[in-house]
């Protein structure tokens, strides 16, 4: 019995399948963590498992699971050139399927995709970026503390929290946001093979449910996850039956005992939205539902 059961698992290794790729929670540049606050999907970690997935000849299909507000702006658009890399290098088919949230970062990386499901009350779209600082300095002069700052270069400590923001920092600041975002704009035309000036119609923010995004062409069907499965294996010329494979990496039992108790990290270049502010502003697209989304993720 023992041999058979080992056969049979020989066998399904050999078979072509379906690879499901999770973008669940927050994007960050770096490795992918789990946390009690809310899970991280690190571009690094992603980029690794799409090469180590283009390497895998019984690979013939990718589907990835969008669940997701956003987050760095870098590590969305490293995710989404890592798919396009998958897709250019193997030519299988890729496929999005959109969970409660993909919007804003996730929207970014279900973009690079073949076509997108969503179901009919996913949150999406909120194509845009934003810089977000606070200004502490009343506070602290009421508490008795006056900050001191040197520095080399006049914008070097642009968004303190010790003082206004200039007119002319805030000048410098909406041209960055604006090249981001035209970036941001730029990619979901390629991936979706949309005219630029469609996507910017609908690029200033809103966020919009799966039924809301079909009809601007945002997605391509409101469907689920298996529905999504169901198309890649077709378009790979695959049986019903053909067996999925998730693509994540091994923790070790050290991880998976003290790894759900690793505090939430705060990256280089990350703002996403107020739950999540940091107090010196930086640069990161996510999605003002982010809350809503943000509590479903507590455990």
């Amino acid at each position: 019995m023992a041999f058979f059961v080992f056969a049979f698992a020989l066998r399904d290794l050999a078979l072509p399948k379906v690879a499901v790729l999770p973008v669940e929670g927050l994007l960050l540049s770096g490795e992918s963590e789990s946390a009690l606050t809310m899970d991280v999907t690190g571009s690094r970690t992603i980029s690794r498992l799409l090469r180590r997935a283009a390497e895998n000849p019984h690979i013939r299909a990718l589907v990835v699971y969008v669940d997701s507000p956003g987050g760095s702006a870098a590590a969305a658009q490293e995710i989404f050139q890592a798919i396009q890399r998958f897709k250019n290098r193997m030519g299988h088919p890729v496929i999005a399927a959109m969970g409660d949230v993909a919007a804003s970062g996730g929207y970014y990386v279900a973009a690079a995709a073949d076509k997108i499901y969503a179901l009919p009350s996913t949150l999406t779209g909120s194509i845009g970026v934003l810089w977000q600082s606070v200004n502490m300095e009343k506070l602290l002069a009421q508490l008795g503390i006056r900050a001191e700052t040197l520095k080399a270069g006049r914008f070097k400590d642009t968004g303190s929290l010790f003082r206004p923001m200039t007119p002319q920092e805030r000048e410098l600041l909406q041209q960055l946001l604006n090249d981001v975002h035209e970036q941001f704009i730029a990619d979901v035309a390629k991936g979706r093979r949309l005219p630029a000036a469609k996507v910017r119609a609908v690029a200033d923010g809103r966020v919009l449910t799966g039924r809301m995004a079909l009809k601007v062409g945002l997605v391509d069907e409101l469907g689920t996850l298996d529905d999504a499965i169901q198309f890649a294996r077709r378009q790979a010329n695959l049986p019903a039956s053909a067996p999925i494979v998730t693509l994540k990496e091994r923790r070790s039992v050290f991880d998976r005992l003290f790894g759900a108790a690793a505090p939430l990290p705060f990256p280089k270049a990350l703002v996403t939205e107020p739950l999540l502010l940091h107090m010196d502003g930086r640069l990161g697209i996510g999605v003002s539902a982010l809350l809503w989304q943000g509590m479903a993720n507590l455990r």
